[in-house]
């Protein structure tokens, strides 16, 4: 019965983020909180149930030159790091008017302030959810490429499956000048069939420099309801090259992870399908995705669903390893689970409300950020992560009804960023840091 509440709510929420684009004071240090040992394996599931809560105070960070405007919907903030070592923040934001721009300002301090926002391309058809996070990717030459889903309409399809008025594009742009001016938006695939779902996508920069965008695409002729597979486009001097296929059985509706580790190699995190068994998987590249390894199931949950459940994995590197959350639903321990690349669980958190996880830090610590319903409202969450040793969980204070959060590790400082609804119900902006 857990299995299939938790299942049938992730696919209702997923649905709504797939299908609508709407996005739905000083620290006390963290390294003053208390670890908590790895527990032997199967005893996992106790650490979030019994560890006290830890109450942190962050401190808000100016909005200012982001221009935010009440009447419009913020979604999906992304924090990164420029070549030059600033800050850069994208988010998307939805007029009345049904006008989405991908936008990105940038910040010399720290995050303490930002750049008069730069809009990189603005359309009604642009897409942003937790399934298909618009990245912008900065290269050594200071060249920064966006990568972001964009919907067209489009005729049926001659041959099953016809889907006509549904075209789901993954598109890319670049800007020379730091943002100021872009390209026109051009797809990753040269294949020019419309009317039908290429996304669920990632977009890194390998150890080359070059562009690596996975992606999941409708299968041609199939008569399913809903069949795709796995591809990769990279770039070889810039120049995206043709899609190749590098898993043709998989679950059709969750988000790819890409990660380069500490090694230099690519690896691709996606769900995959087993008759029906939809466990996290792993391809590794040693040559920039020139060749794959053959898919390796990071933990083996032998999570059995008849269906997708509309939820991917993220990862981080830690140390020479990589931390890899997801959820799962299985019977004997639902949850998300933290697991290292060797597939090792650290941690299961067993609330059914805690979603939406994310997994940044630095090489020596990790912190795992999450929402989760506290006292009857969302609030965000996190733990943090050092030598395979996790942290009692701190709550932030202040997030109340905060979703879709994303951090940066910068200048010792934790830093924040997620949507929050006012007063209005429309999502805003917010930014804070916590000590780290």
């Amino acid at each position: 019965m857990i299995k299939l509440f938790a299942s049938f709510y992730l696919i209702l929420v997923s649905f709504v983020a797939f299908f609508n684009p709407q996005p739905v004071e000083k620290a006390e240090p963290m390294g003053a909180m208390p670890m908590c040992n790895t527990l032997p394996e199967g005893e996992e599931s106790q650490l979030s149930a019994v560890a006290p809560a830890v109450v942190v105070q962050p401190v808000e960070t100016s909005t200012a030159g982001l221009e935010l405007d009440t009447a419009k919907i913020y979604s999906m903030p992304l924090l990164s790091k420029t070549q030059s070592n600033d800050v850069m923040l994208t988010w998307t934001e939805k007029d009345a008017q049904g006008m989405v721009s991908l936008c990105l300002a940038i910040s010399r301090d720290f995050g303490k302030n930002f750049s008069e926002k730069k809009i990189i391309y603005s359309g009604t058809g642009i897409g942003n959810s937790r399934l298909m996070r618009a990245k912008v990717l900065s290269k050594k030459d200071g060249t920064l490429v966006a990568v972001f889903s964009n919907r067209t309409a489009a005729p049926a399809t001659s041959t099953p499956p016809k889907r006509g008025g549904r075209s789901l594009d993954i598109v890319y742009a670049e800007s020379k000048d730091g943002g100021n001016t872009w390209t026109s938006p051009q797809s990753v695939d040269a294949d020019k069939t419309t009317g039908i779902v290429r996304g669920f996508f990632d977009a890194i920069l390998m150890s080359n420099d070059e562009v690596a965008v996975a992606y999941l695409k409708d299968v041609a002729n199939s008569t399913k309801h809903e069949e795709r597979d796995l591809r990769l486009v990279i770039t070889k001097n810039g120049v995206f090259q043709p899609e190749r296929v590098i898993d043709p059985v998989v679950c059709d509706c969750c988000n790819i992870n890409l990660l380069v580790d500490a090694n230099g190699a690519l690896n691709v995190y996606y769900r995959d399908n087993n008759d029906d068994i939809r466990d996290i998987a792993r391809m590794t590249s040693f040559d920039n995705a020139e060749t794959f390894s053959k898919p390796q199931i990071v933990h083996d949950d032998q999570w059995k669903i008849n269906g997708c459940p509309h939820s991917g994995a993220t990862s981080i590197k830690s140390g020479k390893s990589t931390l890899i959350a997801w959820f799962s639903g299985t019977d004997k321990e639902p949850g998300i689970r933290l697991v290292t690349n060797e597939g090792k669980k650290l941690l299961i958190l067993a609330d059914p409300t805690a979603k939406n996880v994310f997994l940044l830090g630095t090489a020596q610590t990790s912190v795992m950020l999450w929402e989760q319903v506290q006292g009857e409202i969302p609030q965000l969450a996190y733990r943090k992560i050092k030598n395979n040793s996790v942290s009692e969980t701190a709550w932030i204070e202040g997030s109340a009804n905060g979703s879709n959060p994303c951090g940066l590790v910068v200048d010792g400082q934790l830093l924040l960023a997620y949507e929050v609804k006012q007063g209005t119900g429309k999502p805003q902006l917010k930014l804070s840091t916590v000590g780290i």
